[in-house]
């Protein structure tokens, strides 16, 4: 299943490259391809905020930059730090700060553009080289990890207040690494940690920096955290071994601490599952394997009611489609066969 993201002074005026592409009636009704860069081949959609802009990537020439899409949905390309031959974002907020990694050949720097343009490097911890943030809560505090390697699965996780100044967020005692992948206005992030043998495990931070461990499925024995609401529900993966295989979860962490397996599509048994986000309302978006066993990006209702999303009429045989990210409105965003795309 898909794990990694692709990773943004603004380049100009915004560039319109199209509107929204409408898909055939083989795809799920309202789901769109918003467009690539100029030139660009490959894209990805990786955050919204409640007016309908997102924020994601997509390559243009040799390389890739970060992306705003207006809620009309033209393609803004936001540029690199100077220096830097990269970028990437990975969450926008309700004032339309965009959060991310601009990157040179030896180094990934986690950066803020403003609602702007304006881009700003946010302050690494001492002795790191690769830090990228992953997420922007409405107060401007952002969460994500910095490392000695660009693995993001050998960095540490980290909180960046309003000014750019960064706290190191503990892992659980005796875990190596460590990485936070939401926060909220409350200052709560979630998102894992992870052993000297590389078991990833679902944890919270208080706004106080106190890490605590979320609960496994029965059988469990990884997970990661990903999604937060402002009341502190949490969404995200739980990897389960049984019947000989492993099968990842999406799970919801309730506030009263329990954890429920979210399920799979109807007329499947035994799929692939994993939560990405979840709105004020509930509602929560992912990917997981439809009845061919391709993985489809996927909602679930507070209900706990699962509805296949579809892919783009023009999905490429066994890629993959994933939602990773919905407003309070609904609104979904993702990619569909490397292309980024919105339901609704």
């Amino acid at each position: 299943m898909k794990f990694g993201r692709v990773f943004g002074l603004l380049c100009g005026s915004a560039v319109a490259v199209t509107v929204l592409v409408p898909a055939t009636a083989s795809a799920e009704p309202g789901v769109r391809q918003l467009p690539a860069l100029p030139g660009g081949s490959a894209s990805g959609a990786w955050g919204v905020n409640n007016s309908g802009a997102a924020a994601g990537w997509s390559n243009t020439g040799n390389t890739s930059h970060g992306v705003r899409w207006t809620a009309e949905g033209t393609a803004v390309d936001l540029g690199t730090l100077p220096g830097d031959t990269g970028s990437s974002a990975t969450a926008i907020n309700n004032s339309g700060t965009v959060v991310g990694r601009s990157s040179s050949s030896g180094a990934d720097h986690a950066v803020r553009w403003g609602s702007d343009g304006v881009i700003k490097q946010l302050a690494a911890l001492e002795g790191t080289t690769y830090c990228t943030a992953e997420a922007i809560s409405d107060f401007e505090v952002a969460a994500g990890h910095c490392g000695a390697s660009w693995a993001s699965y050998e960095g540490r996780a980290v909180r960046w207040s309003w000014d750019g100044t960064v706290t190191e967020l503990p892992a659980l005692p005796g875990d190596k690494f460590s990485s936070a992948l939401k926060v909220n206005r409350a200052g709560t992030a979630v998102g894992y940690s992870t052993t000297p043998g590389y078991v990833s495990r679902p944890v919270r931070w208080s706004a106080d920096g106190t890490v605590t461990a979320l609960p496994l499925l029965p059988g469990g024995e990884s997970g990661k955290a990903r999604g937060l609401t402002e009341s502190g529900v949490v969404v995200g993966t739980v990897w389960v071994y049984r019947n000989g295989h492993g099968v990842n979860h999406a799970v919801r962490w309730n506030t009263d601490g329990t954890v429920t397996d979210l399920g799979v599509l109807p007329g499947t048994t035994d799929a692939q599952s994993e939560a990405y986000a979840v709105n004020a309302d509930g509602t929560v978006v992912g990917e997981t394997q439809d009845s061919q066993g391709r993985y489809t990006a996927v909602r679930w209702a507070a209900d706990g009611t699962a509805t296949n999303l579809g892919l783009l009429p023009n999905a490429v045989e066994g890629s993959i489609t994933f939602a990773t990210a919905v407003n309070d409105s609904g609104l979904v965003v993702g990619s569909s066969s490397a292309n980024a795309v919105r339901w609704g």
